[in-house]
């Protein structure tokens, strides 16, 4: 994700990362130390994000449209190349 977010964060690609309130916070503090992760990732304490977007388990993608609609979703860790492939379709759409 960090290389996709590097390759099109120029281009329009907002990503943030969302640590829910059932992960161990420390983890995700190291993880995010670690692997230098280069978007803003906060922490979900109230768990009314994990509710809003209905995560059930981590790692879950959320894909909203530029006009803030729910574009997809996917529940798993996603290959470098579906992600890219969403990113396309979500950048290219016209009037959205």
């Amino acid at each position: 994700m960090a290389k996709i977010y590097q390759q099109y964060k120029g281009k329009g690609l907002v990503m943030l990362g969302v640590n829910v309130a059932w992960d161990n916070e420390a983890s995700a503090r190291k993880f995010v130390e670690e692997y230098k992760v280069p978007y803003p990732v906060g922490r979900d304490s109230t768990g009314d994000i994990g509710r809003r977007y209905q995560i059930e388990g981590t790692p879950t993608t959320i894909m909203v449209n530029k006009d803030g609609s729910l574009y997809g979703r996917s529940v798993g860790a996603m290959t470098e190349e579906e992600f890219q492939k969403s990113i396309d379709v979500l950048l290219n759409q016209k009037g959205k």
